[in-house]
This record gives structure tokens, C-alpha cells and sequence, in this order.
């Protein structure tokens, strides 16, 4: 349940993408990958995976997973909305950037 969100988002914003995108786009491959049907595809069977966890889950298990989805798509959409407004991280201590 909790990578669940990032399947399911970059199958969004992939399809989103492919369909404004110039076909010169220098991120095509990454654009065609997440857009695909291969992806879509495998969205559907992580949708469907976890689906089926969660109908032979407990009551308390399936609070958890419910819980760990919603944090992770917070996180998920704190990660696209941080680089949509350009946000500027600062550095990890030690590395080259």
C-alpha cells in the first residue's frame, strides 16, 4: 500500500505528459515509459495486488495500509509540488552538489 502512490502517480503524470509533449521532448523515453500501456499495465496488477491484501486483511491491518497510503501520497504530491514551484533543497552534508 505505501509504494502503491508511486506507481500510480507517474502513470499520471506520464500520461499527462504524453499527451502536451512535442515529439522532440528531450525526456520522450521517460514520457513514452510512464505512459505506456506496459506501465499501465503494471499499475493495474499493483492496484489489483493490493486490493486483494486488503480483502484478506484485518480490520487493524487494513487501517495500516489505509494509513501508509495517505502518507505516501502526501509525499508524493509534496515531491511533484516541490518541483513544480522549483524548490531549492539544501545540500546533503558530504556530497558534491
Amino acid at each position: 500500500a505505501a509504494l502503491l502512490p508511486c506507481f500510480w502517480i507517474y502513470r499520471e503524470v506520464g500520461l499527462h505528459i504524453h499527451a502536451r509533449a512535442a515529439g522532440d521532448n528531450p525526456f520522450r523515453d521517460w514520457i513514452d515509459t510512464y505512459a505506456g500501456e506496459d506501465f499501465s499495465r503494471s499499475v493495474d496488477r499493483a492496484i489489483e495486488i493490493t486490493d486483494q491484501a486488503a480483502e484478506r486483511a484485518t480490520d487493524a491491518t487494513r487501517a495500516r495500509m489505509r494509513q501508509v497510503f495517505e502518507r505516501s501520497t502526501r509525499l508524493e504530491w509534496m515531491f511533484w509540488d516541490s518541483a513544480y514551484r522549483l524548490e531549492q533543497w539544501p545540500p546533503v552534508k558530504g556530497s558534491q552538489a
